[in-house]
């Protein structure tokens, strides 16, 4: 599996997260090297996960993934996924976010 094709996984996982308004949550890849790391929550986080995704040939995509609490007093907001995707080849950056249930 490449990098484009990895992007592309990506992004479908995002946009079944976007109509179900579910947390992300990467899907199986193969043939790379996936590392997660559950980060220290800051602010309004509710979850804050790295994914750094290392292919055989030096390419990479680093995800930074926040699930964000909205409500205030007496105000009931749903949650907010914020999604970072930052790659080895810059021109498939992209970032995302989406109301959660």
């Amino acid at each position: 599996m490449n990098i484009y094709e990895t992007i592309n996984i990506i992004k479908e996982q995002i946009s079944k997260c976007e109509q179900s308004c579910e947390m992300f949550d990467l899907p199986n890849i193969k043939n790379v090297k996936v590392v997660v790391n559950d980060l220290p929550n800051e602010g309004a986080d509710l979850l804050h996960r790295e994914y750094k995704i290392d292919f055989p040939d030096g390419e990479y995509i680093h995800i930074d993934y926040h699930s964000k609490d909205k409500c205030r007093t007496f105000q009931i907001n749903p949650d907010r996924s914020v999604i970072s995707v930052k790659c080895s080849q810059p021109e498939l950056n992209f970032e995302d976010s989406w109301d959660e249930k």
